[in-house]
């Protein structure tokens, strides 16, 4: 049952245009992606705050520090954000523009998805915010591949090699592409008509399976921060898994960097019937960990993860440092969104 101190709801308004121009402004994006995991779609959506609890609400959290975006130059306007869930479906942000006389009851918020257009708005409308506070859990459950591996450039060195004796160029963004929907990498590179094709993705894949664990060894790293997080999170007493649709291999970069011990459950592709989004690994692993699906959180870089901790009734987190966008990542509707995994434990409180 959610804490109605923690909801603001307003009616939209249209603005001044001003919010448009800031959030454009190349160092403010940079800074709104790295605090807040979004890359602001363009402009503000503004809220008229009518109602003294809504104003009380919002008076109450303008007086905690939020997250300051810092300009270049100490003439030019500063802000702070607040990190919010838009409509029970999207993540999203008040932005506080640090000016003389800003009004009380208005409020602008930026999200990575047109809100006007998601969410069907005309000036009038009232739209609820839910404040996010951090997520009380007793486990925290990780994709590998783009969310504690930095594997990408690894996906696409194995797949040109394996490629380039059949004169086939591999793009980077196939390999993306692949990695946020259900498509089959090898099927997306070649077209249906393509002479051979069974038997030139069946050797090409087998000579990618080959070259792996090499080409992981040599292009694979831990994100920075990782291993920063995970034992922040242990020192916590919160209970760490993993559930990936990789093999054995792709844990070689946790394991070198002494890490893969920190998890009391891995549930590989091999290990389920059925893979994410399907929950089956989900819920697999919260119940070895020994906690309920809703006492977990599930962290991942792609659409699919958040698919499947919603079907397994477990809280998600976006994390931006794979293969999803912000965009992407905030049309799924994770229940928070971060930059990167050194973010985590500032959101994230012991059950």
């Amino acid at each position: 049952m959610r804490d109605n101190s923690t909801i603001i709801q307003g009616r939209i308004c249209s603005g001044s245009g001003e919010g448009a121009s800031f959030t454009q402004l190349e160092w403010a994006r940079e800074q709104f992606i790295a605090q807040m995991g979004i890359e602001p779609h363009s402009g503000t959506l503004n809220l008229t705050l009518e109602t003294p609890e809504a104003q009380s609400h919002w008076a109450r959290l303008l007086a905690s520090p939020g997250q300051t975006i810092t300009p270049p130059q100490p003439d030019w306007c500063s802000a702070r954000c607040y990190p919010v869930r838009i409509a029970d479906r999207f993540p999203g942000a008040i932005v506080y523009p640090d000016v003389p006389q800003y009004p009380a009851e208005q409020i602008e918020i930026i999200a990575a998805l047109p809100l006007r257009e998601r969410l069907s708005l005309q000036d009038g409308d009232m739209l609820t915010l839910e404040i996010s506070a951090p997520l009380a859990a007793r486990a925290a459950i990780f994709d590998v591949d783009g969310t504690l591996v930095d594997s990408l450039p690894a996906f696409h060195m194995v797949a040109s090699r394996a490629a380039a004796p059949h004169g086939i160029a591999v793009p980077p963004t196939t390999i993306r592409d692949a990695l946020t929907t259900q498509q089959v990498f090898w099927e997306m590179l070649l077209p249906p008509e393509a002479p051979r094709r069974e038997a030139l993705i069946a050797t090409m894949r087998a000579d990618a399976e080959r070259m792996w664990p090499d080409v992981l060894r040599e292009h694979g790293r831990i994100f920075p921060g990782v291993g920063e997080s995970l034992r922040e999170l242990c020192a916590r007493g919160l209970r760490l898994g993993i559930v990936t649709a990789s093999t054995n291999g792709s844990f070689q970069p946790l394991r070198q960097a002494n890490l893969l011990r920190r998890f009391g459950e891995i549930i590989a592709g091999k290990d389920v019937k059925r893979r994410k989004p399907d929950p089956e690994g989900l819920l697999r692993c919260a119940a070895a960990l020994g906690v309920a699906p809703e006492a977990a959180v599930y962290v991942g870089d792609a659409p699919l993860d958040i698919q499947a901790s919603r079907a397994a009734g477990m809280a998600s987190v976006a994390v931006l440092s794979g293969a999803g966008d912000s965009a992407l990542l905030s049309a799924e509707g994770p229940t928070r969104i971060i930059a990167n995994l050194s973010h985590l434990p500032e959101i994230l409180a012991i059950a």
